[in-house]
């Protein structure tokens, strides 16, 4: 006694619909339905490697009725530009400076970049409609590429507003020269 042979011709189009339908529940649903209830991952440490990879930091920062703006370079070869960014409308022209990081002080802030999340900040933090106030630009650039995080009045979160004061506390150890034309 021999089994039936299963047939091999397709099913009718509505036993078709629920066959699929069935195979889709059993295999798709289930994998939606597991959420991830592990802790989220720590942050990884930043290697030599990550922190190597950043060549500059730039933290520019103004407001619209300021009498002058700043734009603040640190590269990784040790130097620093200070830039005080004047304001033709209100008569005031650029002042450039000039100083040396100390050993390790650039390695300390891109591992401080990179333990903020830094790279995975949006672009823009700022309150809808809100087109005034003191605003904070952060550009730090990896190897060749540039990432730009803006800011405007207190938006962002704390990361971003502790890599400014950071940088701006690192800025006030520095002694600046100013340039002479």
């Amino acid at each position: 006694m021999s089994l039936p042979t299963p047939s091999f011709e397709c099913p009718s189009g509505a036993r078709r619909r629920s066959i699929i339908g069935a195979l889709c529940g059993c295999v798709v649903l289930p994998a939606c339905a597991t959420g991830n209830t592990s802790p989220p991952m720590p942050p990884q440490p930043s290697t030599a490697t990550d922190v190597g990879a950043i060549t500059s930091l730039t933290l520019e920062r103004d407001c619209s009725g300021c009498l002058t703006g700043s734009r603040l370079e640190l590269r990784r070869d040790g130097t620093v530009v200070a830039v005080v960014t004047g304001k033709a409308r209100r008569g005031t022209q650029d002042q450039v400076s000039r100083a040396r990081l100390a050993p390790g002080d650039f390695d300390t802030l891109a591992r401080a970049v990179l333990d903020a999340g830094f790279f995975t900040m949006a672009e823009t933090y700022e309150e809808p409609g809100l087109q005034d106030g003191a605003w904070a630009t952060l550009v730090v650039t990896r190897g060749t590429v540039p990432k730009q995080v803006f800011r405007r009045e207190d938006a962002g979160p704390p990361a971003l507003k502790a890599l400014e004061v950071a940088i701006v506390t690192l800025q006030a150890r520095l002694v600046f020269v100013p340039n002479t034309r």
